[in-house]
């Protein structure tokens, strides 16, 4: 039997993304973001998806749920999969506090929030669920975060850690389907 696809899918957009960290904030989608999972759920209506994983924050949930429910895929929730936690850095402009997470923060974890490595580190749970979906030959989509998604493609690719931050071709974007693994990209 050969792997089920694996489709990677960034949450659609809210308000905060581009001007706020976010993170572990149960941000909304806005009008856009919820015109972006429609469009989602459309635009993957032919293939076939067996399984959905999603982050629970809303704007996860929010863009998981039309996809699951058009093609009658359970939902697994899975807190693993949340985008990074700013801690103390949460909700903070961008444009007042540049966090060059991927310097500051590799393996150091921002004032009560997390590393880069501790997303890493959490993700490769659902990693080794997802793989175990795959390899019974189910197609499987996930829904998250940038962060989270990043490490997960990174582990589907069989990249270290370090070498997952070193890449520079992954980096999804809001309501996009970034990565099928076991088929052609559109």
């Amino acid at each position: 039997m050969s792997p089920g696809r694996l489709y990677l899918i960034r949450h659609g957009r809210t308000a905060g993304n581009r001007v706020r960290y976010v993170g572990w904030g149960d941000e909304p989608l806005d009008e856009v973001g919820y015109e972006q999972a429609r469009a989602l759920a459309g635009q993957l209506a032919d293939d076939p998806i067996d399984v959905v994983y999603a982050s629970p924050l809303s704007r996860a949930l929010d863009t998981a749920r039309p996809l699951a429910e058009a093609h009658g895929a359970p939902l697994h929730v899975r807190e693993e999969l949340n985008e990074i936690n700013y801690g103390a850095y949460q909700d903070i402009l961008k444009a007042d506090r540049k966090l060059k997470v991927r310097r500051n923060h590799r393996t150091q974890r921002m004032p009560g929030g997390e590393s880069l490595r501790d997303v890493y580190d959490r993700v490769a749970v659902v990693h080794a669920d997802v793989e175990a979906e795959r390899h019974a030959g189910r197609n499987v989509a996930v829904v998250a975060h940038f962060w989270s998604l990043r490490m997960l493609a990174g582990q589907v690719d069989g990249l270290a850690f370090d070498e997952v931050l070193a890449r520079d071709d992954y980096s999804p974007r809001n309501g996009v389907v970034t990565t099928r693994f076991g088929t052609a990209a559109p």
